[in-house]
């Protein structure tokens, strides 16, 4: 049979390979990459000449030959050193065999990962990435790298990892304005707790389902790094510079609060939705009263249609302190998520105690637990009184 032969023994086809003549020369490579494709069994241990013909014929190609060849056998499981050979000689085609080449040497990938831009990228949106591969894509310092393993969803990006290239994806909104990270990130899949650290850069239906995760991880026993606890005076100061149109002053006094740089809680009291402000208040253990009051006054600074009294709204069923204190954690930029501390499972028969309250489970929603000796006589006239209005009982105020 023909495929029994090697190149040498097909003089017609050696003369093509070093034909003075373009045409011929890309016959030759035609012909060759599919005698090379040929079943196995047909070539009786003759594909390694045959591939180092055509590795010797490639370096004569132009890249748009070599492209071609890459794509015809980047599937192939025995085309390892002509893949090789294409990584070696660059361009377009050198690109399209380390985003899809099946038989390329890891030595060869992890080079490329750690190398220019466009190869890196390259590796990034390949479809068999392992988490090692990931993770040295993932120290990568060009932008374009990230985003190409951001967006690559086969990519096996676990929740340390996520928090990793999230603030990264911060940095870039901080420094150059530049979302396309974050929103990557964002896209992946179903929202976790870890795209908490994004919470800003979500739109309203990322941010209820990352607020619905907080919820469930709050009610597992998760706990942010560090609680905030506010005083009444603090609360007050919120409201008094809310209701005064005083914003450089209600964000230092929400940055004092919440232990962030200003900017952030300029971010989190200008955000329109009003759905960053909220959680921030929660977290704060804000009376709902008080809640009401700020954001309705944000609202009329702005001359907006009351967008951000509409957050309450909308997260009315997932907005607890517990959870709102893991998302501001998050927000601040604490990593959640390694951080997190996991609360020892509470003994059912135990009773609640004042310094203790009793574990959320069995139908108990989470509330805030914030004392009445925390707040002023005048915040707790309002307190009281929202809750009367309301009809619902003093400890469910706020």
């Amino acid at each position: 049979m023909a495929s029994d032969l090697a190149p040498a023994d097909l003089p017609f086809l050696d003369g093509l390979a070093h034909s003075a003549r373009s045409a011929d020369r890309m016959l030759w490579l035609r012909v060759a990459t599919d005698y090379f494709l040929a079943p196995a069994p047909h070539l009786h241990g003759r594909r390694a000449e045959f591939a180092a013909a055509l590795s010797a014929s490639l370096r004569n190609a132009d890249d748009a030959t070599r492209s071609a060849v890459a794509r015809k056998l980047a599937p192939c499981a025995e085309a390892g050193e002509v893949l090789a050979t294409l990584v070696s000689l660059g361009g377009e085609a050198a690109l399209d065999v380390l985003r899809r080449a099946t038989a390329l040497r890891r030595e060869i990938l992890i080079e490329a990962a750690e190398s220019d831009n466009a190869r890196a990228r390259a590796v990034a949106r390949r479809d068999d990435l392992d988490q090692e591969m990931v993770a040295i894509l993932a120290e990568h310092d060009e932008i374009e790298v990230l985003l190409a393993l951001a967006r690559n969803r086969r990519a096996p990006v676990d929740s340390r990892l996520f928090a990793k290239l999230a603030r990264r994806a911060r940095q870039r909104v901080e420094t150059a304005l530049d979302r396309r990270l974050a929103q990557a990130l964002l896209d992946r899949g179903p929202a976790g707790l870890e795209q908490a650290t994004l919470f800003l850069e979500a739109d309203s239906g990322r941010r209820a389902a990352i607020m619905t995760a907080a919820q469930r991880a709050a009610l597992g026993g998760w706990r942010a790094p560090t609680g905030l606890r506010s005083s009444g005076e603090t609360i007050d100061g919120l409201e008094r510079f809310a209701l005064d149109a005083e914003p450089e002053r209600f964000a230092e006094a929400l940055a004092e609060a919440l232990e962030c740089s200003q900017e952030l809680a300029r971010r989190i009291a200008g955000d329109p939705s009003g759905e960053p402000l909220a959680v921030a208040l929660a977290a704060l253990r804000a009376p709902a009263d008080v809640t009401v009051r700020i954001l309705t006054a944000r609202d009329l600074q702005d001359g907006a249609d009351y967008r951000r009294i509409g957050a309450l709204a909308r997260f009315m069923d997932a907005l607890n302190p517990a959870a709102a204190e893991l998302l501001v954690a998050a927000m601040i930029g604490d990593a959640a998520r390694p951080r997190l501390q996991r609360q020892r499972a509470p003994d059912p028969g135990a009773a609640a105690t004042p310094s203790r309250p009793q574990a959320f489970g069995a139908g108990v929603a989470p509330k805030s637990w914030l004392k009445e000796t925390d707040l002023t006589p005048a915040a707790l006239r309002r307190r009281r009184a929202f809750a009367l209005g309301s009809g619902r009982r003093l400890d469910e105020a706020g």
